[in-house]
């Protein structure tokens, strides 16, 4: 099970004694629990020493072999990889660049889906913890998406909300490969996606996903008359860096149409 600070805050200012309705796993698990003196009792098999040395800002794992903060160095990238909690959805940063709106990441996902508006065979660049990718195959016939960065995974792998994107509870539309999207783009047939979902990392941790000849490859593998919806951050924004405006003129010299910026979704919707 996974909770955050607040959870344990909220646990802990329980009456000694007293059974309560505890929700966790960011309010997707309910389980009766039981305040004691030391400790909190979940369920039957699971006990959460009120000892314990639990941080804002980091969310953390309860199972048979304790309670584990949802972080670590990864060696292979010489970077540190966390699970980061929020209103709703939890984010993730890598290094010190949160990957979503910390604000709410379920509400960034839904203006990006509801801008797009992902029918038919959709392509998802970049997987990140899913939430387009699940979000999309609500409505869309299949969901191919890519992920590159194994530690990227296990934080996907830790977090509940992602969870579809590996069970294929209620959600079965979902392909997830385990390569850089920047080389397998060209494996795919001409016109074979209707829609696509380009969410890449910070320009800083992906420039090759920014690039005109990789657009180029994106308007190949889109149908004519499909869509295309680009997340583009603000990138240097606070030294007056219109990033936007370059990414819109770099999908016109790539041959997208009609770039239009989305203050609400964050991103550029353009056309083949």
């Amino acid at each position: 099970m996974v909770f955050t600070k607040l959870e344990f805050d909220y646990m802990k200012g329980q009456v000694v004694g007293a059974k309560f309705l505890a929700r966790l796993d960011f309010g997707l698990t309910e389980i009766e629990a039981l305040r004691c003196i030391d400790s909190i009792e979940l369920g039957e098999h699971l006990s959460l020493s009120l000892d314990e040395k639990i941080k804002d800002k980091f969310c953390y794992v309860l199972d048979s072999q304790g309670v584990r903060e949802i972080a670590f160095f990864a060696q292979d990238t010489n970077r540190f990889y966390k699970l980061i909690p929020t209103f709703d959805w939890p984010s993730f940063a890598i290094g010190s660049v949160p990957m979503h709106k910390i604000s709410s990441p379920k509400a960034d996902t839904e203006r990006k889906i509801a801008v797009l508006e992902p029918y038919g065979r959709v392509l998802d660049t970049c997987m990140g913890l899913g939430y387009t990718a699940i979000m999309a195959a609500q409505k869309a016939k299949e969901v191919i998406t890519f992920e590159k960065d194994n530690n990227v995974e296990i934080l996907a792998q830790a977090n509940p909300v992602s969870q579809p994107l590996f069970s294929g509870k209620n959600i079965k539309n979902i392909e997830v490969r385990r390569e850089d999207v920047s080389c397998a783009i060209s494996s795919f047939k001409e016109g074979y996606f209707d829609c696509i979902i380009h969410d890449p990392p910070t320009f800083k941790l992906a420039p090759p996903l920014y690039t005109v000849s990789f657009y180029k490859e994106l308007l190949t593998v889109l149908k004519r008359g499909g869509k295309m919806f680009h997340y583009t951050p603000l990138y240097k924004v606070k030294k007056g860096f219109d990033f936007p405006s370059r990414i819109k003129k770099r999908l016109q010299e790539a041959g997208f149409r009609n770039p239009k910026f989305s203050s609400g979704a964050g991103g550029i919707l353009c056309w083949k």
